[in-house]
């Protein structure tokens, strides 16, 4: 065997087509490899500064706090006046799978005032043609330009053959067809998953110190692996079709454009189809104007003049309870059809996705470097319950009949990130099942080629 594999590999080494491919793997990995390592170094660095700042902003409010200038009149604005800023985690793998923390929120701060529709106000957006291209990643690496080196080194590989007559020939000296496809099938796949394996190896070496990117890295190769498996099995199976090697090129090159390009968004588009959401526009709407309503109705119900300090803000915080608790009434519906037109959508696209297993492996390489759609809704929904136990705090803090002190001012709550939801493996294992099919098929025809 080791002798097939020297033999085929100088004759594929003297192919200009296959050191093409080599070095645009190797070129398009580097760049991948840079890029992710920029953007995980972006990602450290602006959660660090915006955490070092908002630190020194705390320790300069609790030392005035504490200090001789602060009167009570402050005191009695400390529920209003104070904050707390929080940052989300970096994705583990937010340098091999940028996914989406490119677009979703990092950071925030919450306030007496805030509601959870105006928490987030710093949305990374970008130039709109690029979000939809997407970065260049390992991931781009491993579900688009992997397939395509792989159809470009094999579409003809055993076509060829088969045309001119040899296929049985050569077969026979290679001790069997199966040893003649295993052969060419490492050197070919060598070719393309190299790069691939030493851009990792280089993003493990340069990125963070993180003792879970380890274990994170080589599950997140291992279903990289699975979706390059799926396409070197199809393209076996249809060079064991009776097609010429041209024919076969076009059928990959067109099932690659259909997996790859064509179905993501045809399945995201059915099921927004099938479940519209509620306007944004009519919730942003029916929003300003509960809120509006909500503030003029106390303000005609309520006086403000000659309260007592601590009495004035009391009077202020059960001002926004009245405005929240009316605003949440009036946009419920609304929020709940939204939430639950979205979760329709969702399960709508987990079960269309196992049309297309790049698709579903694509999905898990972003759960596994947590920058999937999954993860970044379980921190806003984390958000928006600390949102709510922060106000709560701040609510309970006077609830006495006494000014707000530095005490509850550093009892009140922080940000606990939930724990990262662990991926989902049935796409990596439907796709394992498809390959296994695929790849059975293929010997089975392979062998009939060269018994008749």
């Amino acid at each position: 065997m080791l002798r097939l594999l020297r033999h085929d590999l100088r004759l594929l080494l003297r192919d200009r087509l296959a050191l093409l491919v080599l070095v645009i793997g190797l070129v398009v990995t580097a760049l991948a490899v840079a890029n992710g390592a920029r953007w995980i170094d972006y990602l450290e660095t602006s959660r660090a500064d915006f955490l070092t700042r908002t630190e020194a902003a705390q320790a300069e409010y609790r030392a005035k706090f504490a200090g001789p200038e602060w009167t009570d009149v402050d005191s009695a604005d400390a529920p209003y006046t104070t904050k707390r800023s929080f940052a989300f985690p970096v994705p583990v793998l937010a340098d091999f799978t940028i996914g989406r923390s490119d677009i979703e929120p990092r950071m925030a701060e919450v306030r007496m005032g805030y509601r959870a529709d105006t928490l987030f106000r710093n949305y990374q957006i970008d130039n709109p043609e690029r979000l939809q291209r997407g970065r260049i990643d390992l991931s781009f690496v491993a579900i688009v330009v992997a397939p395509l080196l792989l159809i470009a080194l094999g579409y003809g590989m055993l076509a060829s053959d088969r045309d001119s007559g040899t296929l049985r020939l050569i077969a026979a000296q290679a001790g069997g067809v199966g040893r003649l496809v295993a052969a060419r099938s490492i050197n070919r796949l060598a070719l393309v998953i190299g790069p691939l394996v030493l851009g990792v190896g280089m993003l493990l070496l340069t990125g963070p110190a993180d003792p879970a990117r380890m274990t994170a890295a080589l599950l997140w190769l291992g279903a990289a692996l699975a979706g390059i498996a799926f396409w070197w099995a199809l393209i076996l199976w249809v060079n064991a079709l009776r097609v010429t090697a041209e024919t076969s090129a076009f059928v990959l090159i067109a099932a690659w454009i259909l997996l790859v390009f064509a179905a993501p968004p045809l399945i995201n588009s059915a099921a927004q189809a099938l479940n519209p959401p509620p306007s944004r526009m009519v919730q942003i709407v029916e929003s300003r104007r509960a809120e509006q309503q909500a503030t003029e109705t106390y303000k005609n119900d309520h006086g403000t003049d000659g309260l007592a300090e601590l009495q004035r803000v009391k009077d202020v915080i059960a001002q926004y309870q009245r405005i929240s608790t009316a605003h949440d009434r009036a946009i419920r519906p609304l929020n709940d059809a939204f939430e639950r037109q979205l979760a329709a959508q969702q399960r709508t696209v987990r079960q269309a996705q196992w049309l297309s297993p790049p698709m579903t492996v694509s999905n898990t390489l972003a759960a596994i470097a947590g920058t999937d759609a999954t993860t970044y809704a379980g921190l806003r929904t984390a958000s928006f319950a600390y949102l709510s136990d922060y106000q709560a705090a701040l609510t309970r803090g006077i609830a006495d009949n006494r000014l707000f002190t530095l005490a509850d001012h550093d009892a009140l709550p922080r940000f606990q990130p939930p724990p990262a939801p662990a991926p989902g493996w049935l796409g990596v294992f439907w796709t394992l099942l498809v390959t296994g099919v695929a790849m059975a098929l293929a010997l089975s025809r392979y062998r009939q080629l060269t018994l008749n």
